[in-house]
């Protein structure tokens, strides 16, 4: 966990400088967003779910095209 300084009051900047009218104190926050952390497996089953739904409606096109091409050919 790190640290940031936070305002409890209000935030000026005087000559370059930031003044605080409260007082100054440090708030812990997350570490950033690590990619080695998510779980194999649950990413793979997101990509192949999405796979899934764009190639479902990608053959379903298909299709409604060739029947469309047929009828327009006939």
């Amino acid at each position: 966990m790190s640290d940031f300084v936070r305002c409890t009051g209000e935030l000026k900047t005087e000559g370059g400088f930031p003044q605080c009218s409260g007082s100054w104190e440090a708030v812990q926050v997350q570490p950033p967003f690590d990619p080695s952390q998510l779980d194999p497996i649950i990413l793979g089953q997101a990509f192949g779910a999405g796979f899934t739904l764009v190639a479902t409606f990608m053959v379903f096109s298909m299709g409604i095209r060739a029947f469309l091409n047929f009828i327009k050919n006939s």
